[in-house]
């Protein structure tokens, strides 16, 4: 069976939170990146589900953040957690749904993406290393923050730490950056990569 990729439904919370508890254990709330989350509430038109018949195979949510630093403060997205039954994990799930999120987050008018996580895995979906640029996540292992630019030159003289959006929001409005209307010889926002990968 195919899963389709819906939206996520509050009557999925309970399956959800159990996948998750079998993906990365129960004591996962102690995870930095859970911080920046119980702080704020997760972007509803970016959490999806996979789902087998009736069966809750996946789940990702992302998260609005602010990139706080010295020229300024700067939407974005963080994305997680991400994850899949164990015995479904062989089937492209968790690929497809990075790939459906990032894409409908690009639709919404999302500029940048941050995640926690190897890039060994996440590097397949254009993910880069954020520490080179300047853009950290105050508690977290530099090497572990992940960082994707989905609309061209987003991060161009962006650095500074990670801040949850209710954190900052007390000082000023924070908007989403709108995707710029296409114009004749102007440049496009480049697509999103297109190979195969695994789960």
């Amino acid at each position: 069976m195919i899963a389709s990729i819906e939206l996520e439904q509050p009557q999925d919370t309970d399956a959800i939170e159990a996948l998750l508890d079998e993906a990365f254990g129960a004591d996962r709330h102690k995870k930095q990146s859970y911080r920046y989350r119980h702080m704020t509430a997760a972007v509803g038109e970016l959490c999806l589900v996979a789902r087998e018949g009736e069966r809750l195979v996946g789940t990702v949510r992302h998260w609005p953040v602010t990139i706080v630093g010295d020229k300024g403060m700067t939407p974005a997205l963080l994305l997680g957690p991400i994850g899949v039954l164990a015995e479904r994990r062989n089937k492209r799930i968790g690929d497809r749904l990075m790939r459906e999120s990032l894409s409908r987050a690009l639709d919404l008018g999302h500029a940048i993406v941050l995640l926690v996580g190897d890039l060994s895995y996440y590097g397949r979906f254009g993910f880069r290393p954020a520490a080179p640029r300047g853009i950290t996540m105050p508690g977290e292992q530099p090497q572990r923050l992940q960082v994707l630019e989905l609309q061209a030159d987003a991060l161009a003289g962006v650095s500074g730490d990670l801040w949850p959006v209710k954190s900052v929001a007390a000082r000023t409005k924070v908007r989403v950056r709108k995707a710029p209307a296409k114009k004749n010889g102007g440049a496009e926002a480049p697509p999103l990569l297109k190979g195969r990968y695994g789960t």
